[in-house]
C-alpha cells in the first residue's frame, strides 16, 4: 500500500470537492429528450437506450456490446475511492485521471447521440436540450484531471483530457457509419408497408396524430410528393422536406455518404422517398406538425 505523502492540504480539499461534485452530478439529469430526462448513470444502467428506443425508435445498433457500458460504473466507484484515499493522503492521480477521462468520454457520447436525435426531428438545438448536470459533470471532470497531484506535467494532463472524448468520438462515428450503411441497404431492399401522398400523409397526422403514430411508427413508408425545401449542412448531411399550406411538414434525413444520391435535388422536384417513420411532433407554439423519417433513401425521381 502507498505510504502517506506530504501534500498541500488545499490541493486535497480541492480534489475532494471536485470528486464530490463529480459523484453527485453523475446522477443528475444531463439531457432532456422531448421532456424525458436522462442522467449520466442511465448509460451503464441500460436506461439510456431503452428510453431512446421506446420514445423515438432509436435502439442500440450493437446490443451485443451492451455489457461494455458497465465500464461507466467506474466513474462513481473510482470517485469514492479517490475521496477515501485523499483523506488518507495517498497518491490518487490515477483515480483522478481515469474517473475524469471516463466522465468526459460519457459526456461526448451524450452530446453526439443528442445530435443524432435532433437529425431525426427530436428538438432543434443540442445546447437547448442539455441540462445543468452535464455542464457540472464536465467542469468537475476537467478540474479533477488538471489538479491531479503529484503530477505536474501539463502535457500528461492535456492528453488525459483528450483521450476519453477522442475515443468516444471515433467509436461513435465508426458505429454510426456502419449502422447507417446497414440500415440504408435494409431500407432500399424492403417493400414499403404503405405508399402515400405527402399531403394526404400530413393531413392524416393532423387529424389524429395518436392513431397515425400507432399506424406508421417504425414502418417503412414510401412517400410521394413535391419537394418544398432542402437543406445541406456543413458536414454534408441533407434533409428533404414535403410541406403543406399550414406549415406542417415531413422531413427525410440523409447522411453525408448519400450526398451523391441527393445532391441534384431542388425545391419543386417531384420525388418518391422511402424511409422508416419516426413519428410526429406537434409544436404548440407554431401549431404545426413535423413527421420525421430515418434510414431514408431516394426511391426514384418521378417524371
Amino acid at each position: 500500500m502507498d505510504t502517506p505523502v506530504n501534500i498541500n492540504s488545499n490541493k486535497i480539499r480541492l480534489q475532494i470537492v471536485l470528486g464530490a461534485v463529480l459523484l453527485v452530478s453523475f446522477f443528475l439529469p444531463w439531457v432532456s429528450w422531448k421532456d424525458k430526462l436522462v442522467s449520466g448513470y442511465h448509460m451503464p444502467s441500460g436506461k439510456f437506450f431503452s428510453i431512446s428506443d421506446k420514445e423515438f425508435g432509436l435502439a442500440n445498433p450493437f446490443p451485443q456490446f451492451d455489457f461494455a457500458f458497465n465500464i461507466f460504473w467506474l466513474i462513481p466507484a473510482l470517485t469514492l475511492l479517490l475521496i477515501i484515499f485523499l483523506f488518507l493522503k495517498r497518491k490518487t492521480f490515477s483515480y483522478s485521471f481515469t474517473a475524469g477521462a471516463l466522465s468526459l468520454s460519457l459526456v461526448m457520447v451524450f452530446f453526439l447521440f443528442t445530435g443524432t436525435l435532433i437529425d431525426l426531428g427530436v428538438g432543434n438545438n443540442i445546447f437547448g436540450m442539455l441540462k445543468p448536470g452535464i455542464y457540472i459533470h464536465t467542469f468537475s471532470a476537467t478540474g479533477l484531471i488538471l489538479t491531479a497531484f503529484p503530477v505536474k506535467n501539463i502535457l500528461t494532463k492535456f492528453i488525459w483530457l483528450l483521450v476519453g472524448p477522442l475515443l468516444s468520438y471515433g467509436g461513435y462515428m465508426i458505429g454510426e457509419k456502419y449502422a447507417m450503411s446497414a440500415n440504408h441497404i435494409d431500407t432500399e431492399t424492403s417493400k414499403p408497408a404503405y405508399t402515400v401522398k405527402a399531403i394526404d400523409f400530413i393531413q392524416e397526422f393532423a387529424k389524429n396524430d395518436s392513431a397515425a403514430n400507432n399506424k406508421y411508427n417504425d414502418k417503412i413508408i414510401e412517400v410521394n410528393g413535391i419537394v418544398s425545401g432542402i437543406e445541406r449542412s456543413a458536414d454534408s448531411t441533407t434533409t428533404i422536406q414535403f410541406a403543406d399550406t399550414t406549415g406542417s411538414y415531413i422531413i427525410f434525413s440523409f447522411e453525408k455518404e448519400q450526398l451523391d444520391e441527393v445532391k441534384n435535388i431542388k425545391p419543386g422536384d417531384v420525388l418518391s422517398l422511402k424511409g422508416s417513420c419516426s413519428g410526429s411532433i406537434f409544436s404548440e407554439i407554431l401549431g404545426t406538425t413535423s413527421i420525421s423519417f430515418k434510414r431514408s433513401t431516394l426511391n426514384k425521381i418521378k417524371q
